[in-house]
């Protein structure tokens, strides 16, 4: 079953671009192309000013070497306050062009639309044979690949006994369903200019998207997976504490509805988003830095380990309860295409009826607000020649409606079992970095009444270094809008990147994430990944 925005010939043309799926080709690590550059110059947007300081980015070694990242299994609880460094001295690199994935609406609200069951026939993909080599120079790269093409022709050495091979900054990965053709696409790799010399690591960022990516077909597919398994039963286990329902039952039995309500699916969203990153995190593959947007902020502060899994479990729950009960009904949210100075007119002659929702991007806003607020506000768009997308979204996210709400969130949610971040946590509530004492309830008030400032987080992230954003989620929402303001900021340095995708099978979109990644500088464990064989 799939839940994910709708992509149609109706769509907003640079709300919801078309996918284009490379899938073992182009660059070989099955990222979409990425969509055409605007055709006019983007309107560039003030950026926030953060009031404190901020965590050095700057990684810790040489390209290569492990870098740190949060204990994303411990649970102990501190009272502290930030320890946050200067960032900006942090050394640029040059890397290669951002390929994003998908602009399907993006941010706070682009939610699903109806279920395709035929999606989820991915789950079901046989495991691929991974062979990543590496070497200190150029040529040396390609002896080492001619060799091993040598020994893996059909008759040649088992595939058991094929070892990811050699160590250096110049480095290929090859991928194929047997091992016999291991040989050629190895030496695809080399002809068609793909393998990659690493410098410097750019920064890991893991951006926690918010509602929209509910393909269910990730989580059932990913359940074989060790960490992910391990972190969804987990998962399971704090959100039946609180609801008396099952993550894990939810989505083997889902029959294309049941995601729908919003204190099923943000609850089951959270669960996969956590469950992604910590695979990952198992691999080897530990973030600099972390962010999220709206609903996706929960699982970004649980990953920066400012809250335990069982806090950020009872958090959306309770959340996602409330949101049901008192708002659902009373409100909708629409991605337009227009500067958000001129989205900010439009809410302030609205008589309390429309609200920006969310800064998405240079030229790219939410607007939420009642029902009949975004209904007159859509006539007027589409009369000024403005594209638009209506979510399914039935509350007026991110906007002061739901300030009634409030007291009650606060009273339900309590005291919050907050702790110093592992990793740097950005915070697209207040437009800075932010330490775990800060989430308590009134934080979360702000981000279910407030703007989600997600360009204003890329924007002065970016500008400080070099970035790999992974967004973390079942499908890409936030991409092509952190590809908007990336191409706005003209930063070739930076790419954005998506942990899973509708179009691959969930393992294999992992695992060209992870070679990828591993082709510029991080480390991987790929004996964790299951490559064939191991350093």
């Amino acid at each position: 079953m799939s839940l994910t925005v709708g992509n149609d010939d109706r769509s907003p043309g640079s709300l919801l671009r078309p996918v284009r799926t490379r899938s073992g080709g182009g660059d070989g690590t099955g990222v979409p192309a990425p969509p055409p550059r605007p055709e006019k110059p983007l309107r560039a947007a003030a950026e926030a000013g953060a009031t404190h300081s901020e965590p050095d980015l700057t990684p810790t070694a040489e390209a290569g070497a492990t870098h740190s990242g949060p204990d994303l299994t411990s649970a102990t609880e501190t009272e502290t306050t930030p320890s946050e460094p200067d960032l900006t001295s942090a050394t640029e690199t040059e890397t290669t062009p951002s390929e994003p994935d998908l602009a399907s609406g993006a941010g706070a609200g682009a939610t699903p639309s109806g279920p395709d069951l035929a999606s989820a026939a991915g789950a079901g993909a046989p495991r691929r044979f991974i062979l990543p080599v590496a070497a200190e120079t150029g040529e040396a790269l390609r002896r080492a690949v001619h060799d091993l093409a040598g020994q893996a022709h059909p008759g040649g050495v088992r595939p058991g006994r094929i070892a990811a091979h050699g160590t250096g900054t110049h480095r290929v990965v090859a991928t194929a369903d047997r091992p016999d053709r291991l040989r050629d696409e190895l030496l695809a790799r080399l002809d068609h200019g793909t393998a990659r010399r690493t410098g410097e690591r750019p920064a890991l960022a893991f951006l926690f998207s918010g509602g929209g990516p509910q393909w269910i077909g990730t989580g059932r597919a990913l359940l074989a997976e060790p960490a992910f398994r391990a972190t969804l039963d987990e998962c399971d286990r704090a959100v039946r504490a609180v609801t008396g329902w099952s993550v894990v039952e939810t989505l083997l039995a889902d029959d294309g509805r049941t995601l729908v309500p919003t204190d099923v699916l943000q609850p089951v969203l959270f669960s996969v988003q956590t469950a992604l990153a910590r695979t990952l995190h198992a691999w080897g593959l530990r973030s600099d830095l972390v962010l999220g947007a709206s609903i996706g902020d929960v699982a970004a502060v649980v990953a920066a380990g400012a809250l335990p899994l069982e806090e950020g479990a009872r958090l959306i729950a309770t959340w996602s309860r409330l949101v049901a009960e008192r708002a659902s009904g009373h409100g909708t949210l629409i991605v337009c295409d227009m500067p958000r100075e001129d989205a900010g007119r439009l809410s302030a002659a609205s008589g309390g009826q429309l609200f920006v929702a969310s800064h998405l991007a240079p030229g790219q806003v939410c607007l939420s607000g009642t029902p009949d607020g975004v209904t007159e506000a859509e006539r007027e768009l589409s009369a000024r020649g403005i594209r638009t997308l209506r979510t399914p979204i039935d509350y007026a996210g991110h906007s002061s409606l739901l300030a009634g709400i409030a007291p009650e969130l606060v009273r339900r949610i309590g005291t919050l079992r907050t702790r110093r971040t592992a990793v740097p946590y950005w915070s697209t509530v207040t437009g800075g970095f932010v330490d775990g004492a800060a989430l308590d309830a009134a934080y979360w008030v702000r981000n279910m009444c407030e703007p989600t400032l997600l360009e204003e987080g890329v924007r002065h992230l970016a500008g400080r270094r070099a970035l790999r954003i992974v967004e973390i989620s079942p499908h890409p929402v936030a991409m092509y809008s952190v590809q908007q303001t990336l191409t706005a900021l003209e930063d070739t340095r930076s790419a954005v990147l998506a942990a899973s995708h509708r179009d691959l099978p969930p393992r294999h979109g992992l695992e060209d994430l992870a070679a990828r990644l591993w082709c510029e500088g991080f480390e991987v464990d790929w004996s964790a990944v299951g490559a064939v064989g191991a350093v």
